[in-house]
């Protein structure tokens, strides 16, 4: 009889406690139970497998990195900034800085791109596969489990086929353009991660014979009805690049009927064609742009009826360069490395205060104003920007040197991840 009373005991406090927790629970804001926590994730830098130059710009020379190679877990400090990329891929630790990635052959071409970490739908737009170009997939695996992707490619006549590749632990991989879309001068890719976290990036290089034609990173997007592409090069040095044409991708299972706006010195308007165009789903088509576009960068809006991905490639004799789409942000940084791009802004109203680090830590500030789009260069000596608008606006960046031109988006290389952790608080439990 002792013990029947002992283990009802036990059983009424059970029940107890329990109502006890349930009405603290019901009694206490379910907002306050949460804890959140928000960090910035790590980025991948792109080295390809060659004897070409690249060069990452880092925050700073106190930012840790490690060898997109290695298994360890832990980072070491950079020590040297610029930072060359000799033998691989790195990986450069979280923070609300940006790092680019410069990748040079002397007199050939020089390109631009972000570091990034791959969201896992990646599109790639204008990578030719014909006869004559050097296109390459670079698939960096930092992680320390496989991983495994399907690619997607598509040509003018549509989808031409796909191919599933497992990457393995801490390691990279190359992919010919042309195996994929092979003699097709116009393509455009899509890399799908169905396990793990792979972040991808596309060179394309191409000669005619034994000329050069130039060579330059392709940015990756994400389709969208609307989409700006800003930073459009119009010159090099002096001389106009004379030829500039849209390549454009539908991506949904429904025809895309496109119009596109060309900005430029302050105006808005649709050149002649570029009005109620047609793109079938899966096709890459070819727009032309007018030849002469001015004096300074442009950029376009594309508007579209279903989702688009798409491209600018403006081509001289010797270099080309792909512009490609950004999204309108309020706020970007990154180090410069002592160039001198030319930033440009597209957006309804342009509002925005850039801080200028200088070589000497000095930090100066500028107050930018405009409407539609707006170029301003940066000033010699300077190393970090600091970009902060009123509006959220489309970033850019085009520069060249001896070995030629090219265009980058300012995207974010990656974004905030949150996580909510509930928590109980037991001063619930307290009979006040």
């Amino acid at each position: 009889m002792k013990t029947l009373t002992a283990r009802s005991t036990g059983a009424i406090s059970l029940i107890i406690g329990l109502a006890i927790v349930l009405i603290a629970a019901l009694q206490s804001d379910p907002l306050d139970q949460i804890e959140r926590t928000a960090s910035i994730p790590a980025t991948v830098c792109p080295k390809f497998e060659d004897e070409a130059r690249a060069t990452a710009l880092l925050p700073s020379s106190r930012t840790s990195i490690k060898s997109a190679k290695s298994r360890k877990p832990g980072f070491t400090r950079a020590r040297v900034n610029p930072y060359p990329l000799n033998n691989t891929s790195i990986v450069v630790e979280g923070g609300e800085v940006n790092s680019i990635v410069l990748r040079s052959r002397t007199r050939n071409y020089t390109a631009a791109t972000n570091c990034l970490i791959g969201d896992g739908d990646q599109w790639f737009v204008g990578a030719s596969g014909a006869l004559g170009s050097r296109a390459r997939i670079l698939a960096v695996n930092s992680g320390l489990s496989a991983s495994s992707l399907e690619i997607f490619a598509f040509d003018r006549s549509g989808e031409a086929g796909s191919r599933a590749i497992t990457i393995p632990p801490v390691s990279q991989r190359e992919i010919r353009v042309d195996s994929l879309v092979p003699g097709s001068e116009a393509s455009a890719i899509r890399v799908l991660t169905r396990s793990g976290r792979v972040s991808t990036f596309v060179i394309d290089e191409r000669s005619r014979g034994l000329s050069n034609l130039g060579g330059d990173f392709l940015a990756s997007q994400t389709p969208a009805t609307t989409l700006t592409i800003a930073g459009i090069p119009t010159r090099l040095g002096g001389a106009v690049i004379p030829h500039h044409r849209i390549e454009i991708l539908a991506t949904g299972a429904r025809a895309s009927v496109v119009n596109v706006e060309l900005l430029s010195d302050g105006t808005r308007f649709t050149p002649v064609g570029l009005s109620e165009v047609t793109v079938q789903p899966g096709e890459v088509k070819r727009l032309p742009l007018p030849d002469e576009l001015g004096g300074r960068a442009v950029a376009i809006v594309i508007t579209a009826t279903e989702p688009v991905a798409a491209s600018v490639i403006s081509a001289g004799s010797r270099e080309f360069a792909f512009s490609t789409p950004s999204v309108a942000l309020e706020s970007y940084q990154f180090n410069v490395g002592g160039l001198e791009p030319i930033l440009s802004f597209a957006a309804k109203a342009i509002r925005l205060d850039v801080a200028i680090t200088s070589r000497s830590g000095k930090v100066r500030s500028e107050r930018l104003t405009g409407a539609e789009i707006l170029n301003w260069r940066v000033p010699s000596n300077s190393r970090r920007i600091a970009i902060t608008s009123t509006y959220p606006v489309h970033m850019a960046a085009t520069w060249s040197s001896s070995d030629g031109f090219t265009s980058m988006p300012l995207n974010p290389g990656t974004e905030l991840e949150r996580s909510s952790t509930p928590t109980f608080d037991i001063d619930a439990l307290v009979d006040r």
